[in-house]
């Protein structure tokens, strides 16, 4: 009877597992953020000089674009993520051909008719940017670069 007892043994210890049970795994459903890539705070430059004759020929651009129907002109000018509202309620675009899919519900007809037939002089050049017809959109220079050596006019703010 002693000689079984190692057999015994050597038999559960063969068939028992070789690690201490551990807790299940526990699987987190982690969304992806609505952006693809981390952005960086916006950094603008100061609108002075010649940078407010580039203003006016940003603005006449889009003026041009919008008269002749170019929406994409427009989506393509903008700094995105941007929240706007459609339909009353804001909606984020990351994405110009989402802007330019909603561009009839961003804008209706009297506000394409307002953005085009403000001129210049009405134009406010402000801390936060320059101000179009009201506040229907607004436009800023921003810094491409950390050293800000590159800036672009890009629309900031669409408010409908």
């Amino acid at each position: 009877m002693k000689k079984i007892f190692p057999f015994i043994f050597l038999y559960l210890a063969a068939c028992a597992p070789l690690s201490m049970p551990t807790a299940p795994t526990l699987i987190v459903d982690q969304y992806p953020t609505l952006l693809p890539t981390p952005t960086l705070a916006v950094q603008i430059k100061v609108i002075e000089g010649d940078e407010r004759e580039e203003a006016l020929n940003f603005f006449y651009e889009l003026k041009i674009h919008m008269a002749a129907g170019e929406y994409h002109h427009l989506s393509d000018e903008i700094r995105y993520p941007i929240t706007i509202n459609v339909d009353g309620k804001p909606k984020s675009f990351v994405f110009a051909a989402e802007l330019e899919a909603n561009f009839d519900k961003i804008f209706s007809k009297e506000e394409i008719k307002t953005f085009i037939s403000t001129d210049e002089s009405e134009l406010t050049f402000t801390a936060n940017g320059v101000k179009v017809a009201d506040g229907i959109l607004w436009f800023d220079l921003i810094c491409m670069d950390p050293a800000c050596e590159h800036a672009e006019f890009l629309i900031t703010e669409i408010d409908n």
